[in-house]
């Protein structure tokens, strides 16, 4: 199938500054086959989407997500990250039933699709189902069963199982990578089986790293050195890596970190609501660390919108290093596109629009009083649009969801599905 998108203006996040001009997209079933003004109209095809009074631009890529934790959205909130996981979430956790899982999953992956992500990277326990929730809806994802020292054995099955079925398939849109929890909850032996399992089924490991103080302390105390350290000695960074938060990293940790295949996922509101600290993405960027965003689990953050989240991230870092041009806002859309892809290990793949390319990609409406006037396209992008301006979105060549309506999935039927879940166990 072809499909030819006419009069967009097209912001390909394509090199080092803003490329943003009015061009035609021409697509070959699920990939992007020509960038460039004028396509002859005469071109066969089988679709015509006319954008105009749109910007396109490449589909969001959330790099840490728990899809599944919906349900826990505004519950029991203004708590420490310990506190509120010890005393509200894990007793809960506990009694979710795998359909439990799906519907929330269900939930989060089509609230990502509205605000315009197309790809993100899961880590929870009950993957299967999440698996399912993702492939009904038609996002992109990273999926991971998360393991740690209290629950290994049939996590490692499952990856193995999962790994075997999606990741060897070219044209699939679902990878499964390997998950250990975190430094402080993943003794040694723990670590070394997870590390021992990616290069098994080469694959990539996604993992917390440096979240907190406490957790910093907790590894100092038992091993005498710091998280980066402590995953640094036991190979973690042999194979590609997913860091989520990466707040207290030192100097000598950035001198591991600069060296690694993948890179971190910066995820500012959850860091922001649980008073964890502020994430130095200024100093991480220029030391050559690929830094995406991720929204983290629904109930640290209460949204999946990225579009807060490169808000966030941007004003964290001005006032992080008092100086409003230490990040612009071309770098922040770059963190949410083609270096969240490069944190994945997928920039050949998504990130960018480009020829050769999948065909995840978003269309905003940009005629909106907070859109005008367009002094500053970028800027408008990340300091005045939300989620709610994405009008339509593009997945594998496909449209999910046009005219802010999606296709084909059933948001009232999700809706009911939470509330009996939430009711049931909150």
């Amino acid at each position: 199938m072809r499909t030819l998108i006419t009069n967009a203006y097209v912001l390909d996040m394509v090199g080092d500054v803003p490329n943003i001009d009015k061009k035609d997209i021409l697509i070959n079933d699920n990939i992007i086959e020509k960038v460039d003004k004028d396509i002859d109209k005469s071109v066969e095809v089988d679709e015509r989407i006319n954008a105009k009074n749109m910007l396109v631009m490449p589909g969001l890529i959330n790099t840490h997500t728990h899809l599944a934790m919906s349900i826990f959205r505004g519950y029991k909130t203004d708590k420490k990250l310990m506190d509120w996981l010890e005393n509200a979430i894990f007793p809960v956790e506990d009694k979710l039933k795998p359909e439990d899982i799906y519907w929330n999953s269900y939930l989060s992956c089509l609230e990502m699709i509205k605000s315009g992500t197309t790809t993100c990277n899961d880590m929870y326990f009950g993957m299967n189902k999440t698996v399912e929730a993702i492939r009904d809806t038609g996002l992109r994802a990273v999926v991971a069963w998360c393991i740690k020292d209290d629950s290994i054995k049939d996590k490692v099955e499952q990856t193995r199982e999962y790994a075997k079925i999606y990741n060897n398939d070219e044209n699939g849109k679902i990878k499964i990578y390997v998950s250990a929890d975190a430094p402080h909850t993943c003794n040694p032996d723990t670590i070394k089986l997870c590390v021992d399992l990616a290069k098994e089924l080469n694959t990539g490991l996604h993992i917390h790293l440096a979240e907190t103080i406490d957790e910093e302390t907790k590894i100092k105390s038992r091993y005498n050195k710091r998280s980066t350290e402590y995953l640094n000695d036991l190979e973690v960074f042999d194979v590609p890596v997913v860091l989520a938060h990466g707040i207290y990293v030192s100097d000598s940790d950035i001198e591991i970190l600069k060296k690694i295949k993948g890179g971190i996922s910066h995820n500012p509101i959850s860091n922001c609501k649980l008073s964890s600290g502020i994430c130095d993405v200024v100093k991480l960027r220029k030391n050559g660390i690929n830094i995406g965003l991720g929204t983290d689990g629904i109930g640290s953050t209460t949204t999946m919108d990225m579009f807060e989240e490169m808000k966030t991230a941007a004003y964290l870092q001005k006032v992080n290093t008092m100086e409003p041009s230490s990040i612009s806002a071309y770098d922040i859309l770059k963190m949410a596109t083609i270096e969240g892809a490069k944190v994945l290990g997928m920039e050949n793949e998504i990130g960018t629009l480009e020829p050769g390319k999948k065909a995840d990609m978003i269309f905003i409406k940009t005629d909106k009083l907070h859109m005008c006037p367009a002094n500053d396209v970028c800027a408008n992008l990340v300091y005045s649009s939300n989620g709610a301006d994405v009008e339509s979105v593009m997945i594998d060549g496909k449209v999910i969801m046009q005219n802010r309506k999606m296709l084909n999935l059933d948001e009232k039927q999700v809706m009911r599905q939470v509330k009996k879940i939430a009711k049931r166990l909150l």
